[in-house]
């Protein structure tokens, strides 16, 4: 066969093959980049190992030039070759050693892997790279290298290596249950599903999937919160991984006009067996595996309401796609959620809190004497009227907002206007978010609370606290969130006294106070309005909207007296 340059053919199939140049080998740590390109059309092939060589010369390049930041793909080469060094070894120990081994054994060391592969990932969310210095530094040494600890690019390297790490581990859970023949564990060959390449290795005049998704995250990046990117992120990879298990195409093969309505009916059915947490339960398997294993073990399911969020994030990439990036072809995903389930199951996901359940709340140990505030079920002698553990639920019960609403709040989001004690719902700070735009609002202070000695706390906090926020106490999560970490506490608080159910959270509260403007007769438009929502009415549109005035005689309208039993409390106390 005539030679091509940067082509070698291994088994019919063709792959990529460049020598790194010597300068660049102790970055790299490689001699030689083999990559498959996934064809056995000589055609196809050349034109993709140009592209590719292309590609690498600009990195070789960029590095010597003295680069900030290496690319995505330059790390993927370096965690690559960690993942494939580590795995093979394993592999060929296990080949040797594994003989009649019990089901307990495979489990211990499985549970082992993944363990291992948690605390990397965790590792790598904190950016703890401690762990993997000595590793980057040994091999910076052994190569005569250089680089600061505090560069960027030393710790792009420690990142590399921890991502590396990370897939071995999933590797190790799939080879100590004997799955050898696993084509992930398979490197620089291609699966035999490959061998007839179902798309051609560029898309000419296509908008590919890996396109769409990097102008879409990007687009959207600013205005949502890391938890929300990394949700619709999660989403669109799901059905990309749950895609490629027919045909092993990658996301920067596949157009969207690939995408048929047989494939989107059958995606559908897949989500309605999908296990919740697939990635935390089944962390190796993949979607279609992960489900079949959900059925074998009787794990719970996406929920309506879940299924309906995945095909509608789906929908709105291809609508983003059309407006944004000129795509002029079919959006498959268009109408494929069940709108009438979904609103059902809405109603359905959160029950309000009974009136008994409410009472048993607000007389339990945190409003009326706990041990402490980490042990706050367990009864005692302290009322930690300071904390906002005491002041979120009270708040949520007589307000109405979300958790996150409350949090984080500022001391100056708090004031009297004309008369009336209002919270000022706004994003004035960095670390604030709002769910919607009619989540911007005032919303009045109830009598209640300010009985229960809120402005109290108040003053408390603007004579002697340094910070400006007004829960101070309340941290923020690694998700940008102030509600994710209060949230699982809440929960076990429910739990600890007994009045925890599935369908009872935190926004049961919000339930309760949309009863709550039932029982008294008030408008849904004032009542949605009130809480930061939207009927979607067209006479909603008109006119200037609902008054800090009428909302406030909405709000005392209400009456607490029945539910909170602490007034006497505090006053037995204060």
């Amino acid at each position: 066969m005539k030679a091509y340059p940067y082509l070698i053919c291994r088994k019919g199939t063709f792959h990529f093959r460049k020598i790194v140049p010597l300068d660049l080998r102790t970055i790299l740590g490689q001699r030689e980049v083999i990559r498959s390109l996934a064809t056995t059309d000589i055609k196809i092939a050349r034109k993709a190992a140009i592209e590719m060589a292309d590609k690498l010369d600009e990195l070789f390049s960029k590095i010597r030039n003295g680069a900030k930041l290496l690319s995505s793909e330059d790390l993927k080469v370096l965690s690559r070759d960690i993942t494939k060094t580590k795995t093979e070894q394993l592999m060929i120990e296990a080949l040797e050693d594994f003989k009649d081994r019990r089901e307990e054994d495979e489990n211990w060391e499985a549970v082992h892997a993944r363990t291992y592969r948690q605390e990397v990932l965790e590792d790598l969310r904190i950016s703890r790279l401690d762990s993997v210095e000595p590793d980057v530094d040994e091999q910076l040494q052994t190569h005569s290298v250089s680089l600061a600890r505090d560069s960027a690019v030393y710790k792009q390297l420690c990142r590399a290596s921890l991502h590396g790490l990370a897939d071995f581990y999933r590797n190790a859970e799939i080879i100590v249950k004997g799955g050898f023949e696993d084509a992930s564990l398979i490197f620089d060959e291609v699966d035999s599903r490959h061998s007839e390449p179902k798309l051609a290795v560029t898309v000419e005049n296509e908008i590919t999937f890996s396109y769409a998704i990097e102008k879409y995250l990007q687009d959207h990046k600013i205005q949502w919160t890391p938890k929300q990117y990394n949700s619709q992120e999660a989403k669109l990879n799901y059905f990309l991984a749950y895609a490629s298990e027919d045909d092993g195409v990658s996301p920067a093969q596949r157009p969207l006009t690939s995408i048929t309505t047989a494939q989107v009916r059958d995606y559908k059915e897949h989500l309605q067996v999908t296990p919740s947490n697939a990635r935390k339960i089944y962390p190796a398997l993949s979607p279609r595996q992960s489900a079949a294993a959900a059925k074998e073990d009787g794990a719970k399911v996406f929920s309506t309401t879940t299924q309906n969020n995945y095909l509608q994030c789906m929908s709105t990439l291809y609508g983003f796609a059309s407006i944004e990036l000129d795509y002029e072809g079919k959006n498959p995903f268009k109408g494929r959620s069940n709108s009438k389930a979904a609103k059902k199951s809405q109603r359905d996901q959160r029950n309000p809190f009974s009136r008994e359940q409410l009472q048993k709340l607000f007389s339990s140990s945190i409003y009326t004497g706990c041990k402490s505030l980490a042990s706050c079920h367990i009864p005692g002698t302290l009322i930690p009227r300071e904390s906002h553990k005491y002041w979120v639920p009270l708040i949520g019960l007589c307000t109405g907002m979300r958790e996150q609403e409350i949090l984080q709040l500022y001391k100056e989001d708090i004031y009297d206007k004309d008369g009336i004690w209002v919270f000022d719902l706004n994003t004035s700070h960095e670390d604030k978010r709002l769910k919607t735009q009619q989540s911007k609002r005032l919303v009045p202070i109830h009598a209640e609370l300010i009985s229960l000695g809120l402005l109290d706390l108040l003053k408390q906090k603007q004579a002697n606290g340094a910070s400006p926020r007004f829960f101070e106490d309340a941290r923020l999560a690694s998700d940008g969130t102030y509600s994710s970490t209060f949230s699982k506490w809440f929960s076990r608080y429910l739990k600890n006294i007994t009045i925890k159910t599935d369908k009872t959270s935190f926004h049961s509260l919000r339930h309760n106070m949309k009863d709550f403007f039932r029982q008294i007769e008030e408008s849904d438009e004032l009542a949605e309005n009130f809480m930061g929502r939207s009927t979607g009415s067209t006479g909603e549109a008109y006119g200037s909207g609902f008054s800090v005035e009428r909302f406030s005689e909405a709000l005392h309208k209400i009456k607490f007296t029945d539910i909170l039993k602490i007034d006497a409390e505090i006053k037995k106390h204060g």
